[in-house]
């Protein structure tokens, strides 16, 4: 028993490591947030609003890509016509004031719905380098979900793939799935 409880310690450690630290070793702060008027439960696909780097279309490329492997594990696909989401992103450059919330956990909160839940509000300074993804719905243009992760570097010796794993640290807080998917993630 206590060997069990030891391996479970370690690989919890080395699970904890992964979500929250960067690939350059710093301290990666990872949140999200998202709007009570979201309809989760209906939105079944995505398509990307334009990348507005001007500075690299490899940069557009990486992040796309990750974001799309994230968006199509949870059930959701690809549309051109007429998505569900939007799906927006930026990189802040510089050190960014932020206004976030502390809610319920979004999965309780979707299957319950809770017309009471209010938004408690956070203050973030978020340190140069914020990785900000936003889901948008469609119909409303009103962003539902924002995920962000903050501290990220970006090193010449990095691999192509650096945004992977940042991204799915921020997709790590969005674990929903698409309703035309086997499992909901809804409780059901």
């Amino acid at each position: 028993m206590g060997r069990f409880f030891g391996l479970f310690v370690v690989l919890a450690l080395a699970g904890f490591s992964m979500v929250c630290c960067s690939p350059g070793g710093g301290q990666l702060f990872v949140e999200h947030d998202y709007s009570y008027e979201g309809h989760f439960k209906d939105y079944k696909s995505f398509n990307f609003l334009e990348c507005e780097f001007i500075d690299s279309t490899l940069l557009c490329s990486d992040i796309q890509d990750a974001i799309r492997h994230q968006m199509e594990a949870r059930g959701y696909r690809v549309s051109n016509r007429a998505p569900n989401l939007l799906v927006s992103y930026n990189i802040f450059r510089s050190d960014l004031r932020f206004r976030g919330y502390q809610q319920p956990v979004i999965k309780d909160w979707v299957v319950r719905e809770d017309d009471d839940a209010t938004y408690k509000r956070v203050d973030y300074n978020l340190d140069e380098g914020t990785l900000m993804i936003s889901l948008i719905d469609a119909e409303s243009y009103q962003v539902i979900w924002k995920g962000y992760a903050s501290k990220m570097m970006r090193n010449a010796n990095f691999k192509n793939n650096y945004f992977k794993g940042i991204v799915r640290s921020i997709f790590d807080q969005y674990p929903l799935m698409a309703t035309n998917s086997e499992n909901t993630g809804y409780g059901r």
